[in-house]
């Protein structure tokens, strides 16, 4: 175009309408506002005609020319000197092509470059090129130790992560990288914000504490552990970032203000959580999910390193092993959480499955398919629709639970890595590993373009034809087939995906019984409300939140060295029958919450669990009990021992004479110091005796409604 032909352009707007069309352009009135702005920027109309030569060619191979046009007017008219930045587009055909292709990608980068004027300068320098994790830490770790506070340092966080985000992004879109790169490069840049963060706090709390120190006079250790996506080198555009941290909490600091370990690393957590999620003028670089910390939400921030070990291996989940799949150190004493995970191995990856571990596999399968058929109309969400990113990864990561006990090889936190290591080890087939790894890159390049645009944590397609069309051209889809070809890819990949899955899932336990609703309910770790109404509302409770939080108290054992992992597994194995006869009580709210009180005192659940799946008159009565009688329930919740009383009962066809009464209270008084509590406990163990042996001969009896 000539500088005669931008002039008439300008000068009457209607002689430009067939251009702008030309260019895909919808709005015309904004599109030549758009050209009349960069004019007035101070850009001359021999440049802003060489710049329209250049729209001429890229506008219509874009997603979107109205935003690309837009965004580049508010680019130029920002920067330092508008006649420059165009001089440079007319002097280096590369720099327009590589702008116009962000700014119709998205809104949020487009709004960074704006916003920053030096920005789009250190793009130039780094031309997206990925850069080492140790670069990356070296360089923001330098930059923080120059803050000399809290606000000051959260600036800087924010500042860099805006600017490695820019050249992340442009690496993705303009230079195409692949999705491994681009993610590995994300989740690198977590952790040089984590490494960052966690030096400034640590330093800036022992200013006034103290360093922590161990018993031996070490310094105590303090790790940042990457679970989720971040543990994979997988991370979005706009994910949470899972953490769990663990310490040294043995000891105490050094400083004149001396505090426990403990205190000081729980201190350190939450500032570290500050430091990344707090919203500023400039947004917040994270999203800080810490609840997969032991005891979730009720757990310190930091836990022992060894306090952690000894809770998993006495409480741990399956679903908490599925998750330790995924972890790895990556900031603080990397050491203190390499000897961790090592330690965890054999408990994340067992060799020999107990019958509890079966049940805990069988039920997270049964969970993997139960999410899937909840979403199965859900086709816009690319990570939870059927065949999506989720089903993906947890049957991966399924896979790797069940065979990574014997093959350390399929043992890594990289979904993409596992589905190759997952086919040599001969878990999967080359087609299938082909196409899962090809749909599965599909569709977390989907889940990238459609963060990016807003910055925004979405999985959810466009419902309109002009947006779907729009994130297909931006994937890479020819203009001209665009829609029908993006379209009829998702449909085949993701139903193929199911059908892959499905068929693995089923091979996995071909024998698999489908569990019962009741048994899932006590394994699932965090069901949803209406999970959890269906289930309870046909026991007749009233309050089946308060229900449900009853029965998980029967899964839990409070004393730290039984194994709540068995405890759950007999639950479960009971859960049904014990329902069904706490249903037919007058109230099974009270008797639910009583035989959950009872069972706290006694300790042992899992043992008590145990005996009543192999004796279910243990069971029966045991409900009516706590049911029926409140004075013989307080009993065994002051006197736990006569739990032995009670099971007793059921043996016995007669109640002593009262000579055996008297010689058995002569024999327990022989030789007492303090007569009284022998006198008492043997009165309730009677009383507990005669009332039990009443509930018996009233048990085939149905309660009085």
């Amino acid at each position: 175009m000539n500088i005669d032909q931008i002039a008439e352009i300008l000068d009457a707007p209607s002689s430009g309408e067939h251009w702008l069309k030309s260019l895909g352009i919808d709005d015309l009135e904004q599109g030549y506002a758009r050209l009349q702005s960069i004019e007035s920027a101070g850009v001359t109309r021999d440049l802003l005609a060489v710049l329209a030569g250049q729209l001429t060619l890229q506008l219509p191979r874009l997603s979107d020319p109205d935003m690309a046009l837009n965004n580049l007017q508010r680019f130029i008219s920002a920067s330092r000197n508008p006649l420059s930045t165009v001089a440079l587009m007319e002097r280096d055909d590369s720099v327009l092509p590589a702008l116009l292709l962000i700014f119709s990608t998205s809104q949020h980068l487009s709004d960074l470059l704006v916003q920053d004027g030096e920005a789009f300068d250190l793009l130039r320098l780094t031309e997206g090129s990925p850069i080492a994790r140790q670069v990356l830490i070296d360089e923001i770790v330098a930059e923080t130790k120059t803050a000399h506070d809290e606000e000051a340092a959260m600036l800087i966080l924010r500042r860099y992560k805006r600017r490695e985000t820019l050249r992340i992004a442009y690496g993705d879109i303009v230079c195409q990288q692949n999705i491994e790169t681009v993610t590995e490069q994300i989740s690198w840049l977590a952790d040089a914000l984590c490494e960052a963060a966690i030096q400034w706090a640590r330093q800036d709390l022992s200013e006034t504490r103290g360093h922590p120190r161990r018993r031996s006079g070490e310094p105590a250790r303090f790790v940042a552990l990457a679970l989720g996506k971040l543990g994979g080198t997988e991370l979005n555009y706009s994910s949470d970032i899972d953490l769990v941290f663990l310490c040294d909490s043995d000891g105490k600091t050094d400083g004149k203000r001396k505090i426990p370990n403990s205190e000081f690393f729980e201190r350190l957590a939450a500032e570290v959580v500050k430091l990344l999620s707090d919203n500023t003028e400039l947004g917040a670089p994270y999203r800080v999910d810490l609840r997969l910390r032991p005891n979730g939400t009720n757990g310190p921030l930091a836990m022992d390193a060894i306090a952690a070990l000894r809770h998993y291996d006495v409480a741990g989940r399956t679903w908490e092993r599925q998750a330790y799949v995924k972890a790895r150190p990556m900031a603080g004493d990397t050491d203190l959480g390499d000897w961790f995970l090592t330690e965890m191995e054999p408990w994340i990856y067992r060799r020999y499955l107990t019958s509890a571990d079966i049940t805990g596999i069988k039920a997270l399968k049964r969970r993997i398919e139960k999410r899937t058929q909840c979403h199965s109309t859900d086709h816009r969400n690319v990570k939870t629709g059927p065949g999506g990113i989720r089903d993906i990864e947890f049957a991966i990561q399924f896979l790797q639970l069940l065979n990574g006990g014997d093959m350390p090889e399929v043992r890594t936190e990289n979904t993409l890595q596992a589905i190759r290591c997952l086919e040599r080890g001969g878990c999967l087939t080359s087609q299938e590993q082909t196409i899962l790894e090809t749909n599965y890159t599909l569709l977390r390049n989907i889940e990238h373009r459609l963060q990016i645009m807003f910055d925004l944590q979405t999985h959810l397609l466009p419902d309109t034809d002009a947006e779907l069309r729009r994130l297909a051209i931006r994937l890479g889809y020819d203009i001209e087939t665009a829609l029908p070809k993006f379209r009829a890819d998702i449909e085949e990949q993701t139903a193929l995906n199911r059908q892959i899955l499905n068929h693995l899932l089923h091979d996995a336990f071909p024998q698999d019984d489908d569990g019962t609703p009741e048994a899932d309910l006590v394994l699932d770790p965090e069901p949803d409300e209406l999970t959890i109404a269906d289930c309870l509302l046909k026991y007749q409770f009233r309050d089946v939140q308060e229900a449900y939080r009853n029965l998980t108290s029967l899964a839990q054992e409070k004393t730290i060295f039984l194994s709540g992992r068995r405890c759950r597994h007999f639950l479960a194995a009971i859960a049904t029958d014990l329902l069904c006869e706490i249903s037919r009580t007058p109230d099974p709210d009270f008797t639910l919450m009583n035989l959950s009180s009872v069972s706290e005192s006694l300790g042992g659940k899992g043992i008590l669990w145990e005996l009543f799946s192999f004796n279910p008159p243990t069971l029966q009565l045991y409900v009516r009990l706590c049911a029926s009688s409140p004075y013989l329930s307080g009993i065994l919740k002051s006197y736990p021992g006569m739990i032995d009383e009670l099971m007793d009962s059921l043996l016995m066809t007669d109640l002593p004479s009262f000579q055996s009464l008297q010689e058995t209270l002569a024999g327990l008084l022989k030789g007492a110091d303090d007569p009284v509590p022998i006198v008492h406990a043997f009165k309730n163990a009677q009383h507990l005796r005669v009332g039990v042996r009443d509930l018996i001969e009233r048990r085939t009896k149905p309660f009085p409604k």
